[in-house]
Protein backbone atom coordinates (compact mmCIF):
# COMPACT_ATOMS: atom_id res chain seq x y z
CA UNK A 1 0.00 0.00 0.00
CA UNK A 2 1.38 3.39 -1.03
CA UNK A 3 1.42 6.04 1.71
CA UNK A 4 1.14 9.52 0.30
CA UNK A 5 3.18 12.33 1.79
CA UNK A 6 1.10 14.99 3.53
CA UNK A 7 3.05 17.89 2.07
CA UNK A 8 0.40 20.64 1.82
CA UNK A 9 -0.39 23.24 4.49
CA UNK A 10 -3.40 25.54 4.08
CA UNK A 11 -3.68 28.83 5.97
CA UNK A 12 -6.98 30.72 5.76
CA UNK A 13 -7.42 34.35 6.84
CA UNK A 14 -11.05 33.54 7.51
CA UNK A 15 -11.79 37.03 8.81
CA UNK A 16 -10.75 38.45 5.44
CA UNK A 17 -12.65 35.84 3.43
CA UNK A 18 -15.80 35.95 5.58
CA UNK A 19 -16.35 39.69 5.20
CA UNK A 20 -15.38 39.58 1.53
CA UNK A 21 -18.02 36.94 0.80
CA UNK A 22 -20.56 38.59 3.09
CA UNK A 23 -21.01 41.36 0.49
CA UNK A 24 -22.51 38.68 -1.77
CA UNK A 25 -24.53 36.98 0.99
CA UNK A 26 -22.17 34.04 0.72
CA UNK A 27 -21.16 31.78 3.60
CA UNK A 28 -17.66 30.24 3.34
CA UNK A 29 -19.10 27.19 5.17
CA UNK A 30 -21.91 26.93 2.62
CA UNK A 31 -24.33 23.98 2.97
CA UNK A 32 -23.76 22.99 -0.67
CA UNK A 33 -20.38 21.35 -1.30
CA UNK A 34 -19.80 23.16 -4.59
CA UNK A 35 -19.84 26.52 -2.76
CA UNK A 36 -18.14 25.41 0.48
CA UNK A 37 -14.61 26.80 0.81
CA UNK A 38 -13.27 24.07 3.09
CA UNK A 39 -14.73 21.13 1.20
CA UNK A 40 -13.58 22.58 -2.13
CA UNK A 41 -10.02 22.94 -0.81
CA UNK A 42 -10.06 19.33 0.38
CA UNK A 43 -11.37 18.20 -2.98
CA UNK A 44 -8.84 20.26 -4.95
CA UNK A 45 -5.71 19.24 -3.04
CA UNK A 46 -6.87 15.83 -1.84
CA UNK A 47 -7.39 14.93 1.81
CA UNK A 48 -4.45 12.53 1.65
CA UNK A 49 -2.00 15.34 0.81
CA UNK A 50 -3.21 17.99 3.29
CA UNK A 51 -1.11 18.04 6.47
CA UNK A 52 -3.06 20.89 8.07
CA UNK A 53 -5.84 23.37 7.35
CA UNK A 54 -5.71 26.37 9.69
CA UNK A 55 -8.40 29.09 9.89
CA UNK A 56 -7.94 32.40 11.74
CA UNK A 57 -10.71 34.77 12.83
CA UNK A 58 -12.53 36.46 15.67
CA UNK A 59 -15.32 33.89 15.72
CA UNK A 60 -17.27 35.85 18.33
CA UNK A 61 -17.96 38.49 15.67
CA UNK A 62 -18.99 36.09 12.89
CA UNK A 63 -21.98 33.87 12.25
CA UNK A 64 -19.96 30.70 11.75
CA UNK A 65 -20.03 27.38 13.59
CA UNK A 66 -16.61 26.43 14.93
CA UNK A 67 -17.90 22.88 15.46
CA UNK A 68 -18.92 22.62 11.81
CA UNK A 69 -15.41 23.63 10.73
CA UNK A 70 -13.76 21.22 13.17
CA UNK A 71 -15.85 18.37 11.75
CA UNK A 72 -14.30 19.22 8.38
CA UNK A 73 -10.83 18.79 9.91
CA UNK A 74 -10.20 22.53 10.06
CA UNK A 75 -8.10 23.79 12.97
CA UNK A 76 -9.73 27.01 14.19
CA UNK A 77 -7.77 29.82 15.81
CA UNK A 78 -9.70 32.40 17.84
CA UNK A 79 -8.01 35.76 17.33
CA UNK A 80 -9.71 38.73 18.97
CA UNK A 81 -10.34 41.93 17.01
CA UNK A 82 -11.75 45.33 17.92
CA UNK A 83 -15.40 44.28 17.47
CA UNK A 84 -16.02 46.57 14.50
CA UNK A 85 -16.89 45.85 10.87
CA UNK A 86 -15.94 47.18 7.46
CA UNK A 87 -13.02 49.59 7.14
CA UNK A 88 -12.97 50.15 10.90
CA UNK A 89 -12.39 46.47 11.59
CA UNK A 90 -8.91 45.58 12.81
CA UNK A 91 -7.71 42.17 13.92
CA UNK A 92 -4.60 40.12 14.45
CA UNK A 93 -5.72 37.15 12.35
CA UNK A 94 -3.30 37.89 9.53
CA UNK A 95 -0.41 38.39 11.99
CA UNK A 96 -1.08 35.09 13.75
CA UNK A 97 -1.40 33.34 10.39
CA UNK A 98 1.99 34.66 9.26
CA UNK A 99 3.67 33.63 12.52
CA UNK A 100 2.26 30.11 12.33
CA UNK A 101 3.17 29.71 8.66
CA UNK A 102 6.77 30.74 9.39
CA UNK A 103 6.91 28.25 12.26
CA UNK A 104 5.76 25.48 9.94
CA UNK A 105 8.30 26.56 7.33
CA UNK A 106 11.21 25.94 9.69
CA UNK A 107 9.86 23.13 11.86
CA UNK A 108 8.16 20.89 9.27
CA UNK A 109 10.51 20.85 6.26
CA UNK A 110 8.50 18.15 4.45
CA UNK A 111 5.76 20.72 3.76
CA UNK A 112 6.40 21.65 0.14
CA UNK A 113 3.18 23.51 -0.73
CA UNK A 114 1.84 26.47 1.22
CA UNK A 115 -1.69 27.57 0.36
CA UNK A 116 -2.74 31.04 1.55
CA UNK A 117 -6.40 32.07 1.37
CA UNK A 118 -6.58 35.86 1.71
CA UNK A 119 -6.66 39.05 -0.34
CA UNK A 120 -4.72 41.04 2.26
CA UNK A 121 -1.66 42.71 0.75
CA UNK A 122 -0.02 42.44 4.18
CA UNK A 123 0.57 38.81 3.19
CA UNK A 124 3.18 39.81 0.57
CA UNK A 125 6.20 39.47 2.92
CA UNK A 126 5.02 35.98 3.91
CA UNK A 127 4.43 34.92 0.31
CA UNK A 128 7.84 36.22 -0.70
CA UNK A 129 9.63 34.50 2.19
CA UNK A 130 7.96 31.13 1.55
CA UNK A 131 8.71 31.33 -2.17
CA UNK A 132 12.33 32.36 -1.62
CA UNK A 133 12.82 29.26 0.56
CA UNK A 134 11.95 27.06 -2.39
CA UNK A 135 8.38 26.26 -1.38
CA UNK A 136 5.45 26.15 -3.77
CA UNK A 137 3.11 29.01 -2.89
CA UNK A 138 -0.52 29.21 -4.01
CA UNK A 139 -2.91 32.05 -3.24
CA UNK A 140 -6.72 32.13 -3.23
CA UNK A 141 -8.48 35.51 -3.16
CA UNK A 142 -11.67 37.29 -4.21
CA UNK A 143 -10.90 39.17 -7.39
CA UNK A 144 -13.27 42.11 -7.06
CA UNK A 145 -12.89 45.86 -6.52
CA UNK A 146 -11.66 45.31 -2.95
CA UNK A 147 -8.47 43.65 -4.22
CA UNK A 148 -5.64 46.17 -4.43
CA UNK A 149 -4.67 46.77 -8.05
CA UNK A 150 -1.17 47.87 -7.03
CA UNK A 151 -0.31 44.96 -4.75
CA UNK A 152 0.35 42.53 -7.65
CA UNK A 153 -0.06 39.55 -5.32
CA UNK A 154 0.30 37.09 -8.19
CA UNK A 155 3.96 38.06 -8.60
CA UNK A 156 4.76 36.45 -5.25
CA UNK A 157 3.05 33.09 -5.95
CA UNK A 158 3.49 30.07 -8.14
CA UNK A 159 -0.24 30.07 -8.79
CA UNK A 160 -3.23 32.25 -7.95
CA UNK A 161 -6.87 31.20 -7.80
CA UNK A 162 -9.97 33.33 -8.11
CA UNK A 163 -12.38 32.39 -5.31
CA UNK A 164 -15.34 33.46 -7.44
CA UNK A 165 -14.52 30.69 -9.90
CA UNK A 166 -13.25 28.23 -7.29
CA UNK A 167 -16.51 28.48 -5.29
CA UNK A 168 -18.63 28.44 -8.45
CA UNK A 169 -20.01 31.95 -7.91
CA UNK A 170 -18.25 33.62 -10.84
CA UNK A 171 -21.48 35.42 -11.80
CA UNK A 172 -20.70 37.81 -8.94
CA UNK A 173 -17.16 38.74 -10.01
CA UNK A 174 -18.01 41.68 -12.25
CA UNK A 175 -21.08 42.75 -10.33
CA UNK A 176 -21.47 46.52 -10.36
CA UNK A 177 -22.55 48.55 -7.33
CA UNK A 178 -26.08 48.77 -8.76
CA UNK A 179 -26.25 45.03 -9.37
CA UNK A 180 -24.99 44.32 -5.86
CA UNK A 181 -27.61 46.64 -4.39
CA UNK A 182 -30.23 44.77 -6.39
CA UNK A 183 -28.90 41.44 -5.16
CA UNK A 184 -28.81 42.64 -1.54
CA UNK A 185 -32.35 44.02 -1.82
CA UNK A 186 -33.73 40.67 -2.96
CA UNK A 187 -32.05 38.92 -0.02
CA UNK A 188 -33.23 41.64 2.37
CA UNK A 189 -36.88 41.01 1.49
CA UNK A 190 -36.47 37.22 1.46
CA UNK A 191 -34.76 37.18 4.85
CA UNK A 192 -37.32 39.56 6.37
CA UNK A 193 -40.02 36.90 5.98
CA UNK A 194 -37.70 34.30 7.55
CA UNK A 195 -37.30 36.37 10.71
CA UNK A 196 -39.41 34.69 13.46
CA UNK A 197 -40.48 38.17 14.61
CA UNK A 198 -42.23 38.73 11.26
CA UNK A 199 -44.35 35.58 11.08
CA UNK A 200 -47.81 36.45 9.79
CA UNK A 201 -46.78 39.99 8.88
CA UNK A 202 -46.58 41.67 5.48
CA UNK A 203 -43.62 43.70 4.30
CA UNK A 204 -45.14 46.88 2.91
CA UNK A 205 -43.55 49.10 0.29
CA UNK A 206 -42.94 51.96 2.72
CA UNK A 207 -41.17 49.66 5.20
CA UNK A 208 -39.11 48.10 2.40
CA UNK A 209 -37.95 51.46 1.04
CA UNK A 210 -37.16 52.74 4.53
CA UNK A 211 -35.02 49.66 5.14
CA UNK A 212 -33.25 50.24 1.82
CA UNK A 213 -32.40 53.78 2.94
CA UNK A 214 -31.23 52.64 6.37
CA UNK A 215 -29.35 49.45 5.47
CA UNK A 216 -27.91 50.35 2.08
CA UNK A 217 -27.28 54.06 2.81
CA UNK A 218 -29.44 55.24 -0.09
CA UNK A 219 -31.39 58.44 -0.59
CA UNK A 220 -35.19 58.21 -0.70
CA UNK A 221 -35.08 58.69 -4.48
CA UNK A 222 -32.55 55.88 -4.92
CA UNK A 223 -34.63 53.58 -2.69
CA UNK A 224 -37.75 54.34 -4.76
CA UNK A 225 -35.88 53.64 -7.99
CA UNK A 226 -34.49 50.36 -6.64
CA UNK A 227 -37.94 49.22 -5.50
CA UNK A 228 -39.51 50.18 -8.86
CA UNK A 229 -36.84 48.30 -10.78
CA UNK A 230 -37.47 45.15 -8.73
CA UNK A 231 -41.21 45.43 -9.31
CA UNK A 232 -40.87 46.02 -13.07
CA UNK A 233 -38.54 43.06 -13.42
CA UNK A 234 -40.96 40.85 -11.44
CA UNK A 235 -38.29 40.08 -8.85
CA UNK A 236 -40.90 40.92 -6.24
CA UNK A 237 -44.66 40.39 -6.33
CA UNK A 238 -47.53 41.92 -4.31
CA UNK A 239 -49.26 39.81 -1.67
CA UNK A 240 -52.26 40.16 0.63
CA UNK A 241 -52.36 38.86 4.20
CA UNK A 242 -55.64 38.64 6.11
CA UNK A 243 -55.32 39.11 9.86
CA UNK A 244 -58.06 39.85 12.41
CA UNK A 245 -60.62 40.68 9.71
CA UNK A 246 -58.18 43.12 8.13
CA UNK A 247 -56.21 42.84 4.90
CA UNK A 248 -52.58 43.92 4.82
CA UNK A 249 -50.69 44.51 1.59
CA UNK A 250 -47.03 43.85 1.06
CA UNK A 251 -44.40 42.36 -1.26
CA UNK A 252 -42.46 39.10 -1.40
CA UNK A 253 -39.68 37.91 -3.66
CA UNK A 254 -40.85 36.00 -6.71
CA UNK A 255 -39.56 32.46 -6.17
CA UNK A 256 -40.59 31.54 -9.72
CA UNK A 257 -38.03 33.98 -11.10
CA UNK A 258 -34.85 32.04 -12.10
CA UNK A 259 -32.46 34.84 -11.08
CA UNK A 260 -34.14 35.14 -7.69
CA UNK A 261 -33.79 31.39 -7.22
CA UNK A 262 -30.06 31.62 -8.00
CA UNK A 263 -29.52 34.49 -5.53
CA UNK A 264 -31.29 32.62 -2.76
CA UNK A 265 -29.52 29.32 -3.41
CA UNK A 266 -26.10 31.00 -3.48
CA UNK A 267 -26.93 32.60 -0.12
CA UNK A 268 -27.40 29.11 1.30
CA UNK A 269 -31.20 28.86 1.38
CA UNK A 270 -33.16 25.98 -0.11
CA UNK A 271 -35.71 26.84 -2.75
CA UNK A 272 -38.54 24.34 -2.98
Amino acid sequence: MITRVKDTAIFIDLENVYYGLKKYHMDPDHPEECHNLFLRLQEYYGKESIRMMEAYADFEQMDLSMMSLQKKRVHVHQVYGNGREGKERKNAADIQLCLDAMEVLYQIPEINTFVIVSADQDMIPLLDRLWSKGKRVELFCLCDESLSKTAQLHEFCDDTHNLFEFLNIDQFQNMSRIDRLFHNAVLQIYEWYHDPNNVGKSYGSTWIKNDFVRKFHLSEMEANQLFSRMLRGKYIVPIEIALNDKTYYGYKVNLDHPQVQTMIKIAGYKVS
